[in-house]
């Protein structure tokens, strides 16, 4: 008989897939497959489990939780060669990974999807000894985004925000040597982000390459845009500014470095605490950080109709760019028409007064006793 190990995390998320488990072993079951189910009770227990089964007989991996949970399990894959494809069940609180392989929604769509077993391969970063298949970075993204799991169980996608918020006063800039395809930009920037691109976009899910986006950080205060088009990750508060490349001097456009490349070496020069980074969510090694990225490392599972649709609907949701005039002062849209009324009006007026005025300065120019008849003629 064919085998299925599920291997699930009871914490993720608001912690409910546990009530789905008897539908996901039906649906299955069903097929001909034979479930095989592992319940995560700590942390590395998932890596444990998979180093010491056998998995000859196993078809397909399905892990039901957040990024966490799935990075813990695909570095355990990498690990040992475990060259078998890996279905997503999004259980977690952001499961933006999953999303961006189409899995999202009702959880009985998601399990229908991943029966389906559409498998296609995907790229997987290494840092340092560490393994990510989604993101990468230090600053302020990773106090946005490692939180404690008790902590996003209670406030859910606000924790990551307000730990965020609490963190950018204390924000530190910190001065960095990032090297990529042979050279090397010297700046002080406040945080960096990287990250697998081509998940995040509606193409190609393997490029070989990830992006690497890093915000200047002494240049705060200014014009706020959005860091990335495809990285909505807040308002951040930057102005344009320049880093030192080697090769003489690199412009970043409005206060942002941007670098596509298969390897990244990113040192810290100077820093008043050490830089810690975060991976897929958890906390990671402090900087120095040599980064490998691995082309088509990772078999998964994806279902491409419902990617498409997620991209689609994104691009129509997503927000405009913030105008650097209206940054500090907004007006509502009913109080400004009537303000430009009002103006209007008042240069209409003038402009009726200056006439009038004009008009009697003439009947004043005309001499004492001239004759209607004088007036024509002249």
């Amino acid at each position: 008989m064919k085998n299925i190990l599920l291997i699930y995390n009871p914490k993720a998320g608001d912690t409910t897939f546990r009530f789905s488990l008897d539908r996901f072993i039906e649906i299955f079951s069903e097929k001909g497959y034979e479930v095989r189910v592992f319940r995560s009770r700590v942390p590395g227990d998932m890596a444990e489990y998979i180093q010491q089964k056998q998995m000859g007989q196993t078809e397909a991996i399905m892990v039901a939780g957040g990024t966490g949970t799935v990075n813990e399990v695909v570095a355990a894959m990498l690990e040992h060669k475990i060259d078998l494809p890996l279905g997503i069940v999004p259980a977690g609180t952001e499961n933006e990974y999953a999303r961006c392989l189409g899995f999202e929604g009702e959880l009985e769509e998601n399990l229908k999807a991943l029966f389906a077993m559409e498998e296609t391969r995907v790229d997987v970063g290494k840092a340092g000894d560490r393994y990510f298949v989604d993101c990468c970075s230090a600053g302020t993204f990773s106090s946005v985004t490692a939180v404690s799991n008790d902590v996003r169980n209670a406030f859910g996608k606000m924790a990551g925000y307000m730990k965020g918020a609490i963190s950018f006063k204390k924000l530190k800039p910190m001065k960095l040597q990032i090297e990529a395809d042979g050279k090397r930009y010297t700046g002080v920037f406040a945080c960096f982000i990287l990250a697998n691109e081509a998940i995040r976009k509606n193409g190609h899910l393997s490029t070989g390459k990830f992006t690497l986006i890093a915000t200047k950080g002494n240049q705060l205060g200014g014009e706020a845009k959005y860091l990335e088009k495809d990285y909505p990750i807040g308002q951040t508060i930057i102005r344009k500014g320049v880093v030192c490349a080697e090769d003489g001097i690199g412009e970043v456009e409005k206060g942002v470095l941007r670098l596509s490349s298969d390897h990244f070496d990113i040192r810290v020069l100077e820093s008043e605490i050490p830089v810690q980074t975060q991976i897929d969510g958890e906390w990671g090694p402090d900087l120095p950080l040599e980064v490998t990225i691995l082309p088509q490392a990772l078999r998964v599972f994806y279902n491409p109709v419902e990617r498409q649709a997620h991209f689609a609907r994104k691009e129509k949701a997503r927000l405009p760019e913030i105008q650097p005039s209206k940054m500090f002062h907004v007006e509502h849209s009913d109080k400004a028409e009537k303000k430009e009324k009002k103006k209007a009006h008042k240069e209409k007026k003038e402009k009726k007064s200056k006439k009038d005025k004009e008009e009697v300065t003439e009947e004043n120019n005309v001499p004492r006793g001239t004759s209607p008849q004088e007036l024509t003629e002249g």
